[in-house]
């Protein structure tokens, strides 16, 4: 079985960290959420990976490569013109051919591992089999209607939804679905909708299964989503682990799960794990409070973090209170402010914030 992974998107929720790279590859515990996405599928038994791109692509391709550092090979496939989930999985026909494949959307991340998902697909052999969540309000989503665990109807964020089955970003379809695709008509955004693809095979008379998810999923397009996917992964973090090359100094305090990458200098400083620190960065009178991510590169200087995210090469120095539940774009500067307790930063690449403390 191969896999499409829908990568196109320009994910204008999550501005201004969007105008200057896409959000597939933005860090959750320091790994572009691409990464975690084809690591659990390499997980699965799947590694011909299709990647469809299209916004900034020249950087999901420099981030993942050839795919051989995880242990799949990477085809990439591109969209140039976003026209919808259904037009994405058609992009991607040649490459996958007249087999069963997976289709993974590029900003969902899910607890559970997946394997009953192909297993049961594997025995039952249906059209098709979709992931689906239970959520709390179903208005919100594409929903499904099962009869037993056969799909009899699909509605696109219903007023008065007939189930609260959310159709969660994890299908596995047949070759049918590309005719299914071919017949459709855009919707009222002018996109070819999957669920539109789905109602199709169902009025076709073909099986369609539904796999309900155990554990979390979480859709990363939001701020607040990426804050909570992070602290998901954080909590799975243990132990310390810490380069031979970094250079950690005796009076910094550790307490909790702490990763710290190659040549990284860390001086008096308190780390309240889990925390992650990338490589070549330095740290100088810094407090680190639990799911604080710092990229390589990186400088803080007295200054204290929560629950936050930074990327690579920014610049933390002389900060009052605490940053939390914030993310931190590229080559960033944040000096001498001070800030509330209650304050949150969502800063794009470059940005500049600095005071006179």
């Amino acid at each position: 079985m191969k896999a499409l992974i829908l990568c196109a998107g320009k994910g204008t929720r999550l501005q201004p960290l969007t105008y200057s790279m896409p959000k597939h590859i933005l860090p959750l515990a320091n790994t572009p959420i691409v990464y975690h996405i084809i690591k659990k599928l390499v997980n699965l038994g799947i590694t011909e990976i299709g990647l469809i791109v299209g916004y900034k692509q020249e950087q999901v391709r420099e981030k993942v490569g050839d795919g051989s550092q995880l242990g799949a090979k990477i085809t990439y496939i591109v969209q140039d013109t976003p026209k919808g989930l259904a037009h994405a999985v058609k992009m991607g026909q040649d490459f996958v051919g007249d087999e069963p494949f997976m289709v993974f959307l590029g900003d969902n991340i899910f607890e559970d591992d997946l394997t009953n998902l192909v297993h049961r697909y594997n025995e039952e052999k249906p059209s098709s089999i979709i992931i689906l969540k239970e959520v709390d309000e179903p208005q919100r989503f594409g929903i499904a209607v099962l009869k037993d665990d056969t799909m009899i109807k699909v509605v696109e964020k219903p007023k008065n939804p007939p189930s609260n089955l959310a159709i969660a970003g994890v299908y596995i379809f047949d070759k049918d679905v590309f005719q299914a695709i071919d017949e459709l008509k855009p919707s009222w955004r002018g996109e070819y909708e999957i669920t539109d693809a789905i109602q199709g095979l169902i009025d076709k008379g073909l099986t369609i299964k539904g796999e309900i998810l155990k554990g979390k999923w979480l859709d990363t397009g939001k701020p607040k989503d990426i804050i909570d996917a992070n602290k998901f992964f954080c909590g799975k973090l243990n132990g310390w682990h810490i380069s031979g090359d970094s250079d950690l100094d005796e009076d910094s305090i550790i307490d909790g799960a702490l990763y710290i990458g190659r040549g990284s200098k860390i001086r008096k400083c308190n780390f309240q794990g889990p925390v992650v620190i990338g490589e070549n960065c330095e740290l100088e009178n810094a407090i680190l409070q639990p799911n604080t991510c710092i990229g390589s590169g990186t400088r803080i200087k007295n200054a204290t973090l929560k629950d936050s995210i930074m990327l690579e090469d920014s610049i933390i120095q002389n900060v009052e209170g605490t940053i939390r539940d914030s993310i931190i774009g590229k080559n960033v500067e944040i000096m001498n402010i001070t800030l509330n307790n209650k304050c949150t930063l969502l800063l794009g690449s470059d940005d500049k914030l600095i005071g006179e403390l």
